[in-house]
């Protein structure tokens, strides 16, 4: 399959399953669940889905993970009512860490550059 397709169809998968969680599951206590990347086996028959939550500290992240796995043959069902494909993708939900990581190194960067205390008082 050409690489053009597979992104095609992970774009697809990736609208559809962020649709079907603002949608169809209503999980408003897990916080806000965002989708932000889906990568698929080259024959399409996998489908990892990465999402990002932004805790409202009712759950862990753990728990919050587990809620979502929880509905996996519910959002497998409606994906493949709203995709057209000869087959529907086994989709398996991943905890996607790269905005904790980006904020992170964020953080390092100003520590590094922030002014010393004894430079700020005139003793060097």
């Amino acid at each position: 399959m050409t690489g053009y397709r597979i992104k095609r169809v992970e774009d697809e998968i990736k609208r559809i399953v962020a649709e079907i969680f603002i949608r169809d599951i209503r999980l408003d206590n897990v916080g806000l669940i965002t989708v932000t990347k889906v990568v698929c086996s080259s024959d399409l028959r996998e489908a990892k889905i990465y999402m990002s939550i932004y805790n409202n500290q009712k759950y862990s992240i753990a728990e919050a993970m587990k809620i979502i796995k929880s509905h996996t043959s519910f959002v497998r069902g409606l994906l493949g009512n709203r995709i057209a494909m000869r087959f529907v993708p086994r989709i398996t939900f991943y905890y996607d860490d790269t905005q904790e990581y980006a904020e992170n190194i964020e953080k390092l960067f100003q520590k590094i550059h922030q002014p010393k205390e004894d430079n700020q008082n005139g003793l060097e």
